[in-house]
């Protein structure tokens, strides 16, 4: 399927030039790209150089409305409550609502007459054209723009789609995991790049491995997948003796609590 619908972004800050630069590299999408350029101008002109001839930088963001069919408002949750009731969408507008911490439903207003609208969480990854992209709502449009960036989840409630939206906060997290596996390699004699391929690549198919596999539980997954008196069962045990995974569901609980969950 080919989209040649235009899309228009109300902001150029991180996501929505991932964003851009992942629908670039779609050969599915044919249409061109509107940024609102603000504060990020210098990005803004960063991603236009990567196709001058597609992407294009606008001041104004009524004009980026007036120009695309698919709206991104890539803002603030401040910034969006100022601006969006400012803007006039028409029936023609398709959005993608991706501001965090605003349900679809409170929103929705800003955006009438809109003829659909749908609530997303994409990643950074997005620029890359991989990982996961959460979705709730029904518009076909934004729902087959939203997979040539990523793997579409999408979800029945808005509240499963924030329950998943507090995963993303503990990116960051696993990012601090692999430092300490880095590290502690360092402390060994390991050059510090070899040891960063080797550990991220390492959890990489690790995560594969347990989305191919995993078939009944976590706890039965692990079981399958240590030896008995083996280093891999020493680390689980090492770890659960300490409780060091309970920080991390005390995190995610007081990220839930900011999505009201």
């Amino acid at each position: 399927m080919t989209i040649s619908e235009n899309v228009g972004f109300i902001g150029s800050g991180g996501i929505a030039c991932a964003l851009t630069r992942g629908l670039l590299k779609s050969p599915e999408f044919t249409g061109r790209i509107c940024l609102s350029v603000h504060k990020n101008a210098d990005r803004a002109k960063a991603v236009q150089l990567l196709s001058p001839e597609r992407v294009f930088l606008r001041e104004a963001n009524q004009q980026i409305v007036d120009e695309a069919e698919i709206i991104v408002p890539a803002l603030l949750p401040k910034v969006l409550e100022e601006v969006a009731p400012t803007l006039k969408f028409s029936k023609e507008n398709h959005v993608i609502h991706i501001t965090a911490f605003w349900k679809l439903l409170a929103a929705a207003p800003w955006y009438a007459p809109s003829c659909g609208m749908v609530r997303s969480v994409p990643l950074p990854f997005s620029a890359d054209r991989m990982g996961p992209v959460v979705v709730y709502g029904d518009d076909q449009l934004c729902l087959d723009l939203l997979a040539m960036i990523g793997s579409v989840v999408k979800v029945k409630t808005e509240k499963e789609l924030e329950t998943l939206a507090a995963l993303t906060g503990m990116m960051d997290a696993y990012y601090g995991a692999v430092a300490e596996m880095v590290g502690w390699c360092g402390t060994k004699g390991m050059d510090f790049q070899s040891a960063l391929d080797y550990a991220t690549e390492m959890n990489e198919a690790l995560s594969v491995h347990m989305r191919r596999n995993c078939t009944k539980d976590v706890e039965t997954f692990l079981r399958e997948n240590a030896t008995p008196g083996g280093t891999n069962e020493l680390g689980l045990k090492t770890l659960r003796e300490t409780q060091a995974y309970k920080p991390w569901s005390e995190a995610l609980e007081k990220i839930g609590k900011r999505y009201g969950i």
